[in-house]
């Protein structure tokens, strides 16, 4: 298993409340963490054991609660950088929702592979509004364990305590994504990004 592919599960274990629910989520960031994983945990068991009509509507709540606690506007504003100015309202728009599917998608698929993890919390730093939850998440796989440390950049938002980049040994998804998207930008155009970013959602 890939260290991103270990990202993509913890970054997941942080959507499990609906939209209704994440504003009422009191307490420190961590306390938001440990109520969302223990409720997406407990979703995905109730999945994995139910078919038909009941499979499926977990299915779409799983997919759909991932905007409950993932602030997808600040992510992206933050992994388009420089270029994030020069788009139209409208372009920024479809901008998120784009990016947004992309990471639900693909992210649901991957969590669902693999339910047998634990997530240890390992402290939190709280200034302001923003805010850096450090976790080791660890996934058995083969007769091993295998760890790797995430931290979660997070900040207070009308709907509580939201995520906006994780970074895992280091590695900030959102530099990443800055890393791609400045890349084919300044090779191509803003156009054949969202271009391929497009046929990518369509693939998945």
């Amino acid at each position: 298993m890939t260290r991103f592919r270990l990202a993509a599960i913890t970054l997941l274990t942080l959507c499990a409340l609906g939209p209704g629910k994440a504003a009422a989520v009191a307490g420190s960031p961590t306390d938001a963490i440990k109520r969302t994983n223990d409720q997406l945990n407990g979703l995905l068991r109730k999945q994995k054991a139910s078919a038909g009509k009941t499979a499926e509507q977990i299915s779409e709540r799983l997919t759909k609660t991932v905007n409950a606690f993932l602030d997808f506007e600040e992510l992206a504003k933050r992994a388009l950088g420089k270029h994030w100015d020069k788009r139209s309202g409208k372009e920024r728009k479809q901008f998120v929702e784009i990016l947004s599917k992309l990471i639900e998608k693909s992210y649901v698929k991957q969590l669902k592979s693999n339910l047998d993890y634990r997530l240890e919390y390992r402290g939190e730093k709280v200034s302001g509004e923003q805010a850096e939850v450090k976790t080791v998440v660890k996934v058995k796989r083969e007769g091993r364990t295998e760890e790797v440390e995430i931290a979660y950049k997070m900040q207070k938002t009308k709907r509580g305590w939201m995520v906006y980049d994780m970074i895992t040994d280091e590695v900030s998804v959102v530099r990443n994504y800055r890393s791609q998207f400045n890349r084919i930008i300044s090779r191509d155009s803003y156009e054949v990004l969202v271009k391929k970013m497009k046929a990518k959602l369509q693939r998945i």
